[in-house]
């Protein structure tokens, strides 16, 4: 079962968690998880894959190369992995959006930090993201898949946002009328759902 978490929490979640442990983030599309994750980790290279729109594998486990000289095969790394052995952070963001090739090459690289036997630096992080809402189309994900992430649901309050909105110049009108009105809105906000009436609720 996931934990309820807002901005603060994660914050400090990112900071204790050991990297030897993973952690999945579910919430609504949209929500600030990868920036969020992004600017904690400034001093790491953070390296984001938005799995439900990769098609193949080799974008994140690398490719197969045969030596025409020796006869012999070779994994060649993807694009991404660190040649200077400095821990990084993977971030895969849609997880349960992953086609199921995908999602197999990530099982090991939760498991042990490796991708095709190629083991990632010391202190490396895995986080995951998935994103919930009937407007998706979802990937039953395996429970063995699950049970190595720490399970977080992410659910930023109206004052992680007026936070956020404080420290990156959002007009001041704009913050005023949330600070006002954010309790006048009922119901969900995904879309096709009664836009009407959402749009409504905050005239």
């Amino acid at each position: 079962m996931a934990i309820k978490i807002d901005a603060l929490e994660l914050l400090e979640i990112l900071r204790i968690t050991p990297p030897e442990q993973n952690i999945m983030l579910i919430g609504k599309h949209g929500i600030g998880k990868s920036q969020i994750i992004t600017q904690f980790y400034q001093k790491m290279k953070v390296v984001p894959f938005f799995l439900g729109q990769m098609s193949d594998p080799g974008d994140l486990i690398g490719l197969m190369h045969k030596d025409e000289k020796t006869g012999h095969s070779e994994f060649l790394p993807p694009y991404w992995w660190p040649t200077d052995n400095k821990a990084i952070v993977l971030f895969l963001d849609e997880l349960n959006r992953a086609r199921p090739e995908i999602l197999q090459s990530v099982q090991d690289l939760t498991l042990n930090k490796t991708l095709a036997g190629k083991k990632l630096p010391k202190g490396s992080i895995v986080i995951s993201a998935v994103n919930e809402g009937e407007e998706y189309q979802l990937t039953d994900l395996d429970p063995a898949l699950v049970s190595r992430f720490n399970l977080y649901e992410f659910a930023p309050t109206v004052e992680d946002w007026l936070l956020w909105a404080n420290d990156n110049g959002i007009d001041g009108r704009i913050i005023s009328f949330i600070q006002k009105n954010n309790c006048g809105h009922k119901g969900s906000h995904e879309p096709q759902k009664e836009l009407g009436k959402q749009l409504k609720s905050f005239t």
